[in-house]
């Protein structure tokens, strides 16, 4: 059995990785807990990590790679004599991590700058979240004494959304150095209002919602559905003209995420509507826990694509791998695409690489094993999931 697809592992161990979903790293400064690299939880919900299975697995992991002992108190030491660049060199380099896309929008304590991520990896890219800029437009008008309309506001988002750098140049003098190009825009839409997205809210509703929205204080936090619905279809619409990608949060998430509200079953009417039926979305997190919706949307929406970023590697082993599988049961591969969510913590994006690694191997041995694939097929599905999937579907200049 091992002789058999000792080229299907040598194929899956030596890829390099196209990252397609990530957030920042942080410095040793931020507070941040270290417990939040295994898990979702906050607060008092944190104690009770050190008792999971992804937890204990992790450790071991996170011991083997430091060289250390499998503790956290080992592993915490260890990390406080080594500086953040040497802890992301090691992590990064273990995972063969080629190219990174990061969603900044979580302005987590003593991160480092998106563009700082270049030191770590050779090619970096920025996902834009439309709720966060929506929020950044609306406060500074807000400081500024600006009164806002829907029209006034409409109009400086979509400027300000078009006015990214969404071009990919190779250059390296000081000050394109520092620029981060957009590949993708991002909703939250999730954790906002939920995705039954209305594609027709009416300009007297989207009105009515800024309206609220600016009443319910400052710092502005956008909660309501009918805004969020109306940014959405805005955004949707420039993402379209322009041909940028879409990601969408789906499935689990922290605990401000109404899980009810994430099912991705809920965009049908958007997936639906004439005007985006030639748009590109990106459905995260293999949507766990609904992975096989995930798939099925992926199927016969020719507009809809997968990430399985966060549910690995936070699942168990056997989540992990029957997540996969059934991602795979109608999602054709060629929309599948590997990510990490990694976040704040180095060695989340190693162990998100280290598991994909683990399971894509087990479920496309199985795949052949069960007739579903010939090993030239699933070697071919290495390639596609692992990387070529996200340079075609991102367009990224990376080799």
């Amino acid at each position: 059995m091992d002789e058999k697809y000792a080229e299907l592992r040598q194929a899956v161990e030596a890829a390099e990785l196209v990252d397609a979903h990530a957030h920042n790293i942080i410095t040793h400064a931020s507070t941040i807990p270290f417990l939040s690299c295994f898990s979702e939880a906050s607060g008092k919900a944190l104690s009770f990590v050190p008792s999971t299975l992804n937890f204990k697995r992790s450790l071991r992991d996170i011991g083997k790679l430091y060289c250390t002992e499998f503790s956290l108190e080992a592993i915490k030491n260890c990390r406080s004599v080594s500086g953040i660049a040497t802890l992301s060199n090691t992590c990064f380099e273990a995972a063969k991590i080629s190219a990174v896309l990061i969603d900044d929008a979580i302005e987590l304590e003593n991160m480092i700058d998106t563009w700082q991520h270049k030191y770590i990896v050779p090619f970096v890219g920025r996902i834009l979240r439309i709720e966060r800029l929506a929020e950044q437009i609306l406060d500074e008008g807000i400081k500024n004494g600006k009164s806002w309309t829907l029209d006034t506001f409409t109009d400086t988002f979509i400027g300000r959304l078009t006015s990214y750098p969404f071009r990919l140049l190779r250059s390296y003098d000081l000050d394109t150095w520092r620029i981060v190009n957009v590949v993708a825009l991002k909703s939250i839409a999730a954790y906002r209002s939920g995705l039954d997205i209305n594609p027709n809210v009416t300009k007297k509703e989207a009105e009515e919602a800024l309206a609220q929205v600016l009443v319910d204080g400052n710092p502005v936090r956008i909660t309501n559905k009918n805004f969020i619905d109306y940014i959405f279809v805005r955004s949707l619409e420039l993402a379209l003209r322009f041909d940028w990608p879409m990601q969408i949060h789906t499935g689990f998430g922290d605990k401000d995420l109404d899980l009810r509200q994430a099912n991705p079953l809920h965009l049908r009417n958007l997936l639906e509507d004439p005007r985006f039926l030639d748009s590109r979305i990106v459905l995260l997190h293999a949507s766990y826990p609904f992975s096989r919706e995930a798939s099925y949307l992926s199927s016969i929406y020719h507009q809809v694509y997968l990430h399985f970023g966060l549910a690995i590697p936070k699942l168990s082993v056997h989540g992990m791998i029957s997540t996969m599988k059934r991602l795979l049961e109608l999602a054709p591969i060629k929309k599948v695409m590997f990510s990490t969510d990694g976040c704040a913590f180095p060695e989340t994006f190693y162990l998100g690489a280290k598991w994909a690694r683990e399971v894509i191997f087990s479920v496309l041995r199985d795949a052949c094993n069960e007739g579903d694939l010939s090993i030239p097929e699933a070697l071919e599905a290495v390639t596609d999931i692992f990387s070529a999937n996200s340079k075609k579907f991102y367009k990224l200049d990376v080799k």
